[in-house]
């Protein structure tokens, strides 16, 4: 099992990977979460890691929400459209995203609904700001969950 972690680890960014795309290169590491829903207000502790994978052309990531929600997310760089293509996996979902810069925030879109997002925001070498969060008819932001990080390692 050994090889399969050493060949799908990487220790750093490929440098094919343009540095003007490296939106989530800021994110690797392990970090402690807040996680809390709109809806009901429900709040959760949890842990988000990041590492950067596949020869450094991509990255992965594993949230932990004990007893609520264990996920990966793989990030790949798509050098086609400059943009990362994303899928994230829970137990039972798949889902796909497409993430490109938007200002100051790294917007990911479900591909098969534009009005579906995730956003990072605020991404700091400390701490950073994730939204899920659905666009209205008429533009308003709906916020359907947020995420506080602050970083452990």
């Amino acid at each position: 099992m050994q090889d399969f972690f050493e060949a799908l680890a990487s220790e750093s960014k490929n440098e094919a990977l343009p540095e003007a795309f490296n939106y989530f290169g800021k994110l690797i590491g392990s970090w402690s979460i807040d996680y809390i829903e709109s809806s009901n207000s429900l709040t959760i502790k949890g842990e988000w890691h990041f590492s950067w994978v596949l020869e450094g052309m991509a990255i992965q990531d594993v949230i932990i929400l004990p007893n609520y929600e264990y996920g990966t997310s793989l990030r790949i760089y798509n050098p086609n459209t400059h943009a990362w293509d994303v899928a994230y996996g829970y137990t039972g979902k798949i889902i796909r995203l497409e993430a490109k810069k938007q200002d100051d925030m790294i917007m990911l879109t479900f591909v098969n609904d534009e009005k579906r997002k995730w956003i990072f925001t605020s991404i700091e070498d400390n701490r950073f700001h994730w939204e899920n969060i659905t666009v209205k008819d008429n533009g308003e932001w709906y916020i359907n969950a947020e995420i506080y990080a602050e970083r452990i390692i």
